[in-house]
């Protein structure tokens, strides 16, 4: 989702900050953050907040985050390449670090949650990236083996879930493998490996 389909590491860290005061912490720095950021609230509790429940952190982040929707920059070719899926019968299936509910918040503000088929947040599945319980958790809700799944990630944790999943990964403008420059050269891409997968069952 961050860093994909929207770009929300502002917002990210207007809130984290917020959290860490309602809990008595002192702000960190933007460079502390982005060393940090796209971990996993369990990751975040590890760094900063030991003392605190995952379920205290996420609370407070969606409290928070409310007010910082307005942060938020959706990815320009979201919409296009989600319904160019879709057209082609590609199911999407959404594997993020954030709680399923803040995610499902955050794709509905941007007017993408109608154009996936599925949502998997850490929470439900147990663990955060680079842990691929999420990954697995999106592709069997998106109803296919990990074996015909592509994921697509921009950083490294993206990645080494993919691995460990194991599944398909390309980088979008991240990593020395398999990558896309843009969002939308994505459909194109996926639809020549589709169209591989029929082919050789057909035969």
């Amino acid at each position: 989702m961050d860093g994909v389909l929207v770009f929300s590491e502002d917002a990210w860290f207007a809130v984290y900050n917020e959290t860490l005061a309602s809990f008595g912490h002192a702000p960190i720095r933007r460079a502390a953050f982005d060393a940090i950021y796209g971990n996993g609230t369990e990751a975040d509790r590890a760094a900063y907040m030991p003392e605190r429940t995952v379920a205290e952190i996420d609370a407070a982040y969606r409290g928070f985050f409310e007010t910082h929707l307005g942060l938020i920059r959706p990815n320009s070719e979201a919409p296009a390449v989600l319904a160019a899926l879709r057209g082609a019968g590609i199911r999407t299936s959404v594997a993020t670090n954030t709680n399923r509910a803040l995610a499902g918040r955050i794709l509905e503000a941007q007017g993408l949650l109608g154009l996936l088929d599925d949502v998997s947040g850490a929470d439900e599945a147990g663990a955060g990236k680079p842990d691929p319980a999420v990954v697995r958790l999106a592709a069997a809700r998106a109803g296919a083996p990990l074996s015909r799944c592509v994921f697509v990630g921009d950083s490294r944790y993206d990645e080494e879930a993919a691995r460990r999943a194991p599944v398909r990964f390309v980088g979008l403008g991240y990593g020395a493998g398999e990558r896309v420059g843009t969002l939308g050269a994505l459909p194109a891409l996926v639809g020549a490996a589709a169209s591989r997968t029929r082919t050789a069952s057909d035969s």
